[in-house]
């Protein structure tokens, strides 16, 4: 894979022409991301190129969450309290289709872990949370580790032990 410069979304990387193969995730990156932004409701993160600075090959969007106790892996909820504990959110994360299978998933989603560990040291969190598009997404976040939420299909859990939060 080329190498890949990591930044928050601004308006010099060109979000039009991104197309990563889901029209809802093309859509978000081109219309709405730099709305969540402004609204302050979601932080979003892309990668590009090092030679190429404004050509978007990838990108993820991070917010804070909460999930019920009861809706954690029993091994993990049997250790915190009985009320919503506070979760980080990957609201979305697409490869652009020229740079998929390339391994830029995965490096987002270390940076991802990376950004969320670091937060960690300021907001608690007992995880990172996740909900898988289509059976390929938690085929991907299952090899990194996540764990289904029981009672949520399609949702995911990263535990905060895993990236060392």
């Amino acid at each position: 894979m080329n190498r890949v410069r990591i930044c928050a979304l601004d308006k010099s990387v060109a979000t039009a022409g991104f197309h990563c193969g889901q029209t809802a995730l093309d859509d978000y990156i081109a219309r709405y991301a730099a709305q969540d932004i402004r609204r302050n409701v979601a932080r979003v993160f892309v990668a590009t190129p090092v030679a190429e600075p404004h050509r978007l090959a990838g990108f993820f969007s991070l917010s804070a969450g909460s999930v019920n106790c009861a809706d954690l892996p029993a091994g993990l909820a049997k250790k915190l309290p009985r009320y919503p504990v506070p979760v980080a959110r990957i609201g979305r994360l697409a490869v652009g289709l020229e740079f998929q299978g390339q391994g830029l998933g995965s490096v987002l989603l270390a940076d991802v872990c990376q950004k969320v560990a670091q937060a960690s040291a300021t907001l608690a969190v007992v995880g990172i949370v996740v909900d898988a598009k289509d059976g390929a997404a938690a085929s991907f976040y299952q090899r990194f580790g996540f764990l289904p939420l029981p009672g949520s299909l399609g949702r995911w859990l990263l535990p905060a032990a895993a990236f060392g939060a």
